[in-house]
């Protein structure tokens, strides 16, 4: 069996595959204590692990104990996926292939290995990127803060007190114009991302001349969904998806 592990900023990410039998396990928010919370999330019948593969955007030390923690579970040193200058027949179009996230590389593998479709992937984590394929080449993208770190920006340089209970729905369905300072903050950092969004795939898809199908995944982006002009297929595995097609079938 192989263990696949997505490890991000606030949360990470599980699935299994055995004989080409996909299971994708879950997401959890972790704290302080990374190794409970895989502990959590392993607490099922697995059978003999062969490999442990992570893809991570976590601090070196994070990492490191996520090693420890693998190795003394299941006796295997876990191999930590890197991004590549060409992975399944797919192109990175940076020019230092290295300095993309590998995050954003096996979300691209996921979207794109089987498809020749120009594809625009939108990652809603605690930063919201954007990546753009064509014909199996990456033309580059867009990093900018998430929800919650424009958020947590006027919380932290400004006296605004953070806010306690946020409704998400009730902010997505609101006027323009918001009439308290939670919803006012909601609002409109709902509305910056997905306005840039809406503006950023028209621009390419007028630039470029094609039609793309966008794919969203990442925690915040189904909060994001409803106002965006684009239909999107949302995989919520979508990373996970593209470290198993880049280990086993690539």
């Amino acid at each position: 069996m192989n263990i696949f592990i997505e490890l991000g900023n606030t949360s990470l990410k599980l699935a299994t595959s055995l004989k080409d039998r996909y299971q994708y396990i879950g997401t959890l928010k972790y704290g302080s204590d990374v190794e409970d919370t895989l502990s959590n999330i392993l607490e099922l019948d697995l059978d003999v692990v062969d490999n442990v593969y992570v893809c991570s955007v976590a601090k070196p030390e994070l990492n490191a104990r996520v090693t420890q923690y693998i190795q003394t579970s299941f006796q295997v040193y876990p191999t930590f996926l890197t991004t590549q200058p060409e992975s399944c027949g797919i192109v990175c179009g940076y020019e230092q292939f290295d300095t993309l996230g590998v995050d954003r590389w096996m979300a691209i593998i996921g979207s794109c290995a089987h498809s020749n479709q120009p594809t625009i992937i939108v990652d809603a984590g605690t930063a919201l990127t954007v990546d753009m394929v064509i014909d199996k080449k990456h033309y580059g993208g867009f990093i900018v803060p998430g929800l919650g770190l424009m958020k947590g920006s006027l919380f932290k340089n400004t006296a605004i007190p953070e806010m306690k209970n946020e409704n998400l729905e009730s902010v997505a369905q609101m006027g323009l114009l918001a009439k308290d300072t939670e919803s006012a903050i909601s609002g409109g950092t709902l509305f910056m991302v997905s306005a840039f969004l809406n503006s950023l795939i028209e621009n390419l898809e007028s630039e470029t001349g094609r039609r793309f199908k966008c794919i969203g995944t990442g925690g915040d982006f189904e909060t994001i969904l409803p106002m965006l002009d684009k239909p999107f297929e949302v995989i919520n595995d979508l990373t996970l998806l593209g470290m198993v097609e880049m280990i086993e079938s690539c």
